[in-house]
């Protein structure tokens, strides 16, 4: 057998063995970010399309995250399902190289970059929960809330309820089970929301809105509130590196608003309720210089 016909053999293997991986690799993936507890503002998928979207042959850092090896107060990073928690572990992650926890144990996220799953000591910035409680609420130094309107909030989880992380629930899924889960999940968003704002530590919220609208100031204000400082250099690499791999386009892929008129009523009640809360008893707080 000649060289030449040896080394288009080992070629032929080489991309075989290619394909096979990526195959195998974005199958795996898909399939288990359609099990996953994770809710991300991820890469927009469509049922029955494949997007290889999860090679991260192009994926870039500003900070490699590690574990702490200093002693970190325990902080809450706490949200109602579908408010954009993972996202704000992700910003974190960037500015700070330091790796994030979570009360929950996800496979996926812990295979695409958030390696402090399931950590719920000092060595990691904050602590992801969806829980509450005093029980809860009392395991933690300070607390950051990440506040996102219920309506919003409220869709984002009943698509990762009926269609995994990565899709979107069916007309059928919304004339099913809608209106049950939107009797019960409001009460819940505002019960839940209500009870992280009697923290007695320190408490910092996050408009999930604010967040998108004026992302540098409000990073600046998070960091400040973890008494950590970056570069300007940094920071602006944050900003460019800011979705991540979790965002996805916004896409109605529904045929009507899911929302009747009581519906926005009720939420539109809850969430003043709450801002009338935060404005009696929290004042905003200019972030320090930044420089």
């Amino acid at each position: 057998m000649s060289c030449r016909t040896r080394l288009l053999l080992t070629s032929s293997v080489v991309v075989c063995l290619a394909f096979t991986y990526i195959v195998l690799f974005n199958g795996l993936a898909l399939y288990s970010l359609t099990k996953s507890t994770y809710t991300p503002p991820s890469v927009a998928v469509n049922r029955g399309r494949l997007y290889l979207a999860y090679l991260g042959f192009k994926s870039w850092k500003c900070k490699t995250p590690h574990f702490s090896k200093q002693a970190l107060p325990l902080t809450a990073l706490v949200s109602f399902p579908g408010s954009g928690n993972t996202w704000v572990r992700h910003i974190l992650q960037q500015a700070t190289g330091i790796n994030t926890g979570s009360v929950y144990r996800d496979y996926v996220l812990k295979v695409l970059g958030f390696h402090g799953e399931g950590v719920q000591n000092s060595s990691v910035l904050v602590i992801k929960t969806h829980k509450w409680g005093v029980t809860e609420r009392e395991k933690y130094q300070r607390a950051i809330l990440v506040l996102r309107n219920p309506k919003d909030s409220l869709l984002a989880e009943f698509n990762r309820k009926n269609a995994g992380h990565i899709g979107h629930a069916k007309t059928e899924d919304f004339k099913q089970k809608w209106i049950p889960y939107v009797n019960n999940s409001a009460r819940h968003w505002l019960n839940m929301t209500k009870d992280w704002l009697n923290f007695t530590g320190d408490l910092h919220i996050v408009r999930y809105e604010q967040l998108k609208a004026d992302p540098i100031n409000e990073i600046k204000r998070l960091l400040n509130f973890l008494q950590i400082h970056i570069s300007q250099e940094e920071l602006m690499c944050v900003y460019q590196n800011m979705n991540g791999r979790f965002k996805r386009p916004r896409k109605n892929v529904t045929d009507y608003d899911p929302y009747s008129s009581e519906m926005r009523s009720i939420l539109v009640q809850y969430e003043q309720q709450i801002n009338e809360i935060i404005d009696q008893r929290y004042r905003y707080t200019p972030p320090k210089n930044y420089t």
